[in-house]
């Protein structure tokens, strides 16, 4: 699942305002005569973009740290499709293969529920089994 990035306008070490798109950002940057970061980098200062400059990191600028969700991996036993929903009459994704490895976040009512939102059709030992 991407991301979208976050752009942060400061004037003088201050957070005027965080934005969605870069664009927004140099114009927010350019009117208030600030700079813009994103990532704790600066990417914008004035009217130029800095390019192939060293990064200037803002300290008081910190990512958060994303826990990861628990999941178990599964080996599937066959051929089988993944699906948008849990059902047989939702649309395929793709397919994977026997042998792969996938990550569940839970097991319901016969399904694999997969970490990017998927489903695969679950019947212990006869489709997948825990790896």
């Amino acid at each position: 699942m991407a991301s979208k990035k976050t752009y942060i306008v400061m004037k003088n070490g201050e957070e005027i305002e965080k934005l969605n798109t870069l664009t927004v950002a140099k114009k927010l940057a350019d009117t208030e005569g600030g700079e813009v970061f994103c990532d704790g980098v600066s990417v914008y200062k004035g009217v130029e973009v800095l390019v192939n400059a060293e990064p200037v990191v803002a300290p008081e600028l910190k990512q958060p740290e994303v826990e990861e969700p628990k999941t178990e991996q599964y080996r599937l036993k066959t051929l089988m499709n993944v699906r948008k929903k849990p059902s047989m009459d939702a649309d395929i994704v793709t397919t994977k293969p026997a042998g792969t490895l996938v990550r569940v976040l839970k097991v319901k009512d016969g399904w694999l529920h997969l970490i990017d939102g998927n489903y695969i059709l679950f019947e212990e030992g006869r489709y997948a089994e825990k790896a």
